[in-house]
């Protein structure tokens, strides 16, 4: 059985006219993806890469694929990056819509003192918005939207991060550009996602750590969303965790880490479903590696920042 029905249903329950809120995969080991002040953050140059693919056996359920170059700037009188720069590029199908993002980003970092780090990040590029009408059938259909094929967009995204020894936050808004889309539908219109997040590097002895986060993302015309994770480390090499979306959900998760460059990161999402005996089910697979590096690797940073 084709699942159209149910992906037609939730289109229309989030005021389909347009586009939805992109499920950035894996921002917890690339805050790049969502923030672009993070970009030199780190002070390495990293490749990131991540592919979700949420709602096992839906025909036309979600899938994403996000990937990031970000590399720092060294000045003549600093020990770390004062400046960054990256790409993002970001492919989400849902249903009908394609959105294919692709952006480029620059962000200034600030030493407020020898550790900690204030950093604005800014970036631009389009998005490109595509439909396919095979996923939708109804019975008044949007004239505009039938015709409708590709359209290209600009889009903008800012944030700003704040670095300590042990913490990590950020404010961030992604998705800034025009408000109403009128050659895909009369009721279309962007959605800009606004976000914060905050993070705490616990230290329980030399091999354990942990790493208790939350987000929460006010999206405009969507419900309020917040995420509760908690991360365990051990060595710097292997990690678990565990989290949830507005406690619907329950995330898992296992990652390893090879030679201080490689990350690999697997993470199931099991969603509860109003609809009884269905469960939607959700897997991503993430991975970061470090291109270049300038002098030593600061593990802690690099458990605090993944």
């Amino acid at each position: 059985m084709r699942w159209k029905g149910l992906v037609l249903m939730l289109f229309l329950s989030l005021s389909v006219g347009a586009q939805q809120a992109p499920n950035r995969v894996w921002y917890g080991m690339n805050w790049a993806s969502i923030n672009p002040s993070h970009h030199g953050l780190n002070e390495y140059v990293e490749a990131a890469l991540g592919v979700k693919q949420q709602w096992v056996g839906f025909d036309g359920a979600p899938k994403t694929i996000n990937a990031t170059l970000s590399f720092p700037f060294s000045g003549s009188k600093s020990d770390g990056a004062m400046f960054g720069a990256g790409t993002n590029l970001l492919v989400e199908r849902n249903g009908a819509f394609t959105f294919s993002t692709a952006t480029l980003e620059g962000a200034v970092n600030i030493k407020t003192n020898k550790e900690n780090r204030l950093s604005l990040g800014i970036g631009g590029g389009f998005v490109q918005v595509g439909y396919n009408p095979e996923y939708v059938t109804t019975n008044q259909q949007d004239v505009v939207v039938s015709r409708f094929s590709t359209y290209n967009y600009p889009t903008y995204k800012m944030g700003l991060s704040y670095r300590t020894r042990n913490s990590l936050s950020g404010i961030y808004a992604n998705d800034l550009g025009p408000a109403k889309w009128k050659e895909i539908g009369t009721l279309a219109q962007l959605r800009t996602e606004w976000g914060v997040y905050y993070r705490h590097l616990v230290v329980l002895n030399e091999d354990w750590f942990l790493l208790p986060s939350v987000k929460i993302t006010p999206v405009r015309y969507a419900p309020f969303n917040y995420e509760l994770a908690v991360r365990v480390n051990y060595a710097y090499r292997f990690q678990v965790w565990g989290g949830t979306q507005n406690l619907n959900n329950v995330q898992v998760g296992l990652g390893c880490r090879i030679k201080d460059i490689l990350t690999i990161n697997y993470l199931f999402d099991r969603t509860r479903s109003s609809v009884q005996g269905i469960n939607l089910h959700s897997h991503a697979i993430g991975l970061k590696c470090i291109i270049e590096k300038h002098g030593a690797i600061n593990r802690k940073q690099q458990l605090l920042l993944d």
